[in-house]
């Protein structure tokens, strides 16, 4: 499922798009407002029940719940050149069937440090950096630290078209250096293409207010599980002290409401086309049936 590694690159993808598309004859004025806090944003999503198997033998049910908050901002540093800090925290519900050797919850707490600016009216550039805690919810310790790492251009040939070519960077991934691609197309009016993380989708502009949207999402991390869940089958290590691969793949639809003069309400559904918990480092993987799933999200802009 390489493919699926591609989807999952890194979360700075989020940010890729918004600055790629805003490169092309943008004034510094416009582009780099000396704003310190601009956006805040929270989001909540569910997966139903579904049962777990590895390989053809039958491993427990699980649902997934998961719970985000994060404030961004942006400090300019000069006219073509701005800092982008912020702070972000998540927290994730396995509600596993007894005996399914899968953690209870997870949890994110981090930094966002970019970078970010341009050359020219085409060409820009993004560095970002997530220092923080990814691991179990009883041990957000040093041994959980992990600072993924996102290193992008961004070219805009037309206010139309804007592409991100970069690498990413995460100890904590099998694949720890893999590269990144994405696009942002709009190819006819109010109609627009995204592909790339965390949300690959064709969108349509009703009105000033609402879009709507059809496509591939992904949820997941990647985190440190210092908790002793024993021993899973013959032949596999004691399931303490590894890492933890979380994937789910959504296909679904989806509309995003602009209240006017205040937050942005974005509502999703669908049904998952992959589910998969992997321990790389002890050979184990749990794979998912396909199930429901929801989510909503409200963001601020100051």
């Amino acid at each position: 499922m390489e493919f699926v590694k591609f989807l999952r690159l890194s979360a700075f993808l989020a940010l890729i798009f918004a600055v790629a598309c805003g490169l092309r004859g943008q004034p510094a004025s416009a582009t780099f407002r000396p704003t310190l806090a601009d956006e805040f944003s929270a989001g909540f999503t569910y997966s139903g029940k579904g049962d777990l198997s590895r390989g053809d033998a039958a491993a427990g049910e699980v649902s997934i719940s998961r719970f985000d908050l994060s404030v961004a901002g942006r400090v300019p540093l000069s006219e073509a050149m701005v800092f982008i800090p912020g702070l972000a925290y998540s927290h994730t519900t396995l509600d596993a069937s007894a005996g399914t050797f899968l953690p209870g919850s997870l949890q994110e707490l981090t930094l966002s440090l970019g970078l970010r600016g341009f050359v020219s009216k085409e060409w820009g550039y993004l560095a970002a950096l997530r220092p923080g805690f990814y691991g179990d919810s009883s041990h957000l310790d040093g041994k959980s630290f992990n600072a993924p790492l996102f290193l992008a251009a961004l070219y805009a040939p037309s206010p139309d078209l804007a592409w991100t070519l970069g690498v990413t960077a995460n100890a904590f991934n099998n694949h720890p250096v893999l590269p990144v691609v994405g696009v942002r197309w709009k190819f006819a009016t109010d109609w627009q293409l995204d592909v790339g993380f965390p949300r690959t989708a064709v969108s349509h502009r009703i009105d000033d207010q609402l879009t709507v949207r059809t496509g591939l999402s992904v949820l997941g991390g990647n985190y440190r599980v210092s908790e002793n869940l024993g021993v899973p089958a013959p032949g596999i290590n004691r399931l303490a002290n590894t890492f933890l691969d979380v994937t789910e793949v959504r296909a679904g639809v989806g509309a995003v409401y602009q209240f006017t003069g205040g937050p942005e309400l974005e509502a999703d559904l669908g049904l998952t086309t992959l589910r998969r918990f992997d321990y790389p480092d002890r050979n184990y993987r749990l794979s998912g049936d396909n199930v429901g799933w929801l989510s909503l999200a409200l963001r601020q802009k100051f």
